[in-house]
């Protein structure tokens, strides 16, 4: 009895049955810019795993194809170790900036990776091991088309408030009229009150990031508030407010609006 008991248990292990139990059930990854058309200087693309992720799950289970499905070779930029946060969780893919910035050897010789008027898949497989040794089991894969190179860095001025209402918690929006670097836009735009203190609250991104969205943990006040812009923040191509990422290293850059002001509106009393 305890030999034909083995004998199942082994069949059973060999089946993968016990293994696939124990992991969870199949999913994708989300990826970030996720705009549908993205400009042929784009500089960095994001991809989040819904688990922790082993040391091999990185760059070699990420493709980027061609509409016709002919997959691209030396689009990103390859590093010893793959650029994951912290927790695993986030893989930064930078497209290869000797490729990107105009000038260098890469981008005489080999041009940029995305062409405009051209359109590409991003393959994330699902066969990459979380650190468990489970696999992710459900391939994603994210459709865009490419347009010319984005050459106009972020410009605060031309940005578009909707103000909120005092003794509300109104969300405060701002339109930014373009596509940003998501990740720049959670830490680089912040609200800060009139003795210059951080307000507490909540940052959430439209779609397409193209909308930052503010909604307080406390109530307006009808005083006047800073929208705070670090010199930092970067569109999709890497651009900064008055500085072009493809641009001569020792060139200044130009004068940009650092801060936009607002005070909550009073309601109207029917």
């Amino acid at each position: 009895m305890k030999l034909q008991l083995y004998v199942g248990f082994a069949a059973f292990l060999a089946s993968g049955s016990l293994a696939q139990a124990a992991c969870p059930a199949a999913q994708g990854v989300d990826i970030y810019p996720t705009a549908k058309v993205l400009p042929e200087n784009l500089l960095r693309v994001y991809v989040y795993y819904p688990r922790s992720m082993s040391a091999d799950a990185g760059l070699q289970h990420v493709r980027l194809l061609k509409s016709d499905g002919v997959t691209l070779a030396g689009v990103f930029l390859t590093n010893r170790a793959d650029l994951w946060s912290p927790d695993r969780r986030r893989l930064t893919l930078l497209l290869d900036p000797s490729r990107v910035k105009t000038g260098l050897i890469a981008n005489e010789s080999l041009g940029r990776a995305l062409v405009n008027g051209e359109s590409y898949i991003l393959d994330v497989s699902g066969s990459a091991l979380d650190t468990t040794g489970c696999p992710l089991g459900k391939d994603t894969q994210h459709s865009f088309a490419v347009e010319n190179a984005d050459t106009d860095p972020p410009d605060p001025a031309r940005w578009t408030i909707v103000t909120p209402r005092a003794h509300s918690a109104d969300t405060f929006r701002v339109d930014l009229g373009s596509a940003h670097d998501h990740l720049s836009m959670a830490f680089r735009l912040r609200v800060l009150d009139k003795d210059g203190n951080t307000v507490p609250g909540a940052i959430a991104l439209g779609p397409e990031e193209e909308l930052w969205e503010f909604t307080p943990r406390a109530a307006w006040t009808a005083a006047r508030y800073t929208l705070a812009i670090d010199e930092r923040l970067e569109d999709l191509a890497g651009n900064r407010p008055g500085r072009l990422f493809d641009r001569p290293s020792d060139q200044a850059p130009s004068p940009w609006m650092q801060s936009l002001d607002f005070i909550p509106k009073e309601q109207v009393k029917q």
